[in-house]
């Protein structure tokens, strides 16, 4: 067994304190860094998430005008590339990062954009569940590109349950994550010693796996789609049970 300060202490070493610093932020989707120097492609990750929201919206059977003054937790908001994407069905807009410096990279981003209250800043400084009291009841939920970073898919189920905790009634989200389907490269580590060289691909499941997951954490899983055998993607969608 791993203690969870190593767990925390390993992710955190990558996300937060990595000695390469443009590396870290071109990979938390920073705006103008890296790849994200190009403003439209920064931008298409919002406005990607705003699609697959009106497809959950559809899946639900909901108007897209109910999209509006929703409350919104991301985990793995990185940068804000979502959190700006998503500011016109918003309100209030909460990010769960273990990285002080992508919380505020952010909340920064967005009061530039005229929207200080906006960016709730979530620090996990613990397990999953240890910021379960510090969010209001979430209307929407999403996590891009980040449950393939976790350390194990473990961690990942518990992810699910404090996601599960914070929903208010009928609360909807979608998660993306990287799927094993035997290919080598996406099978995920052994150990947490592994995580700093291999944390691109720290973790996946089988999507049979997944699934299941989710309805044990408390979800109705209504659709997976986005699959994709270059990278291992698949986005799953689903309502609070």
């Amino acid at each position: 067994m791993v203690s969870e300060d190593k767990l925390h202490t390993a992710i955190k070493a990558v996300w937060n304190n990595a000695e390469d610093e443009t590396y870290r932020q071109d990979q938390s989707h920073y705006r103008g860094v890296g790849r994200w120097a190009d403003d439209e492609a920064w931008q298409d990750i919002g406005r990607s998430s705003m699609q697959k929201i009106k497809f959950l919206w559809r899946l639900l059977n909901r108007p897209n005008a109910s999209l509006a003054n929703q409350v919104v937790l991301e985990w793995g908001p990185g940068g804000g590339a979502n959190a700006f994407g998503l500011r016109e069905i918003s309100s209030r807009y909460y990010g769960v990062d273990i990285s002080e410096k992508n919380l505020a990279e952010a909340g920064r981003m967005m009061t530039a954009e005229g929207r200080p209250n906006y960016f709730k800043p979530v620090l996990l400084a613990g397990v999953p569940q240890s910021i379960v009291g510090d969010v209001e009841p979430i209307n929407i939920f999403l996590s891009t590109a980040v449950f393939q970073h976790f350390p194990s898919r473990d961690y990942g189920i518990e992810v699910l349950k404090a996601l599960r905790s914070m929903c208010a009634p009928n609360a909807g989200g979608f998660i993306q994550i990287r799927f094993d389907n035997g290919n080598p490269k996406y099978r995920g580590i052994a150990s947490i010693q592994e995580y700093e060289r291999e944390h691109i691909t720290a973790n996946s499941y089988p999507i049979e796996v997944f699934w299941d997951a989710l309805d044990a954490a408390g979800f109705q899983p209504l659709a997976v789609n986005g699959l994709r055998t270059k990278n291992n993607y698949a986005t799953f969608y689903m309502a609070a049970k």
